[in-house]
């Protein structure tokens, strides 16, 4: 068991808000997600933040209201969990890959074990986690994992990524956030 990692905080809603301010992003686009909730609720409570949420039904709706905005040049975080990244997929790749829109997702690794917390999730023994990774790395998506609240700089190389290549990139929480 990894002691350092179990023992470190995962980022608040408050410091990933922080982060996304810094990256310029203006709309945070969702389904909501139960282990991104605290940054809801940081986006909800931070109106002066300047960063607007803009709660979908879909995510296919995410991904294409998020390719709206960024044609309109708008910045937009899409905040899902790795079910709606399967789901909408289709809408993914035509707006995403094949158009070369810079998506920048915040997937919520829901369904995590916490007897799987100290190991690859790939060795979950639910289907929903361990797939994550290795259908972003099959599409070429790079991806940057949140687990500490030191490593919530992952989300400006996110978008940096995205912005240099053209193309979707995306940010794994495999924890629930921490509550402020």
């Amino acid at each position: 068991m990894n002691e350092t990692l179990s023992m470190a905080r995962p980022p608040n809603g408050a410091e990933v808000v922080d982060e996304l301010k810094r990256c310029g992003v203006d709309f945070v686009v969702t389904v909501p997600d139960w282990v991104q909730i605290p940054l809801h609720r940081a986006l909800e409570q931070q109106p002066a933040a300047g960063i607007r949420m803009l709660n979908c039904c879909t995510e296919d709706e995410a991904f294409m209201i998020a390719a709206g905005l960024h044609v309109g040049g708008r910045k937009a975080a899409v905040v899902i969990q790795n079910q709606g990244l399967y789901a909408g997929l289709n809408a993914l790749r035509g707006v995403g890959l094949d158009a070369g829109t810079p998506i920048v997702m915040l997937i919520g690794q829901f369904g995590r074990e916490i007897a799987n917390f100290d190991a690859s999730p790939r060795t979950s023994s639910r289907r929903v986690v361990r797939i994550l990774e290795p259908l972003l790395e099959m599409l070429e998506i790079p991806y940057w994992k949140i687990e500490r609240k030191d490593q919530v700089v992952g989300v400006s190389k996110a978008f940096e990524s995205a912005q240099k290549r053209q193309a979707p990139a995306a940010v794994i929480f495999d924890r629930n956030m921490a509550w402020d």
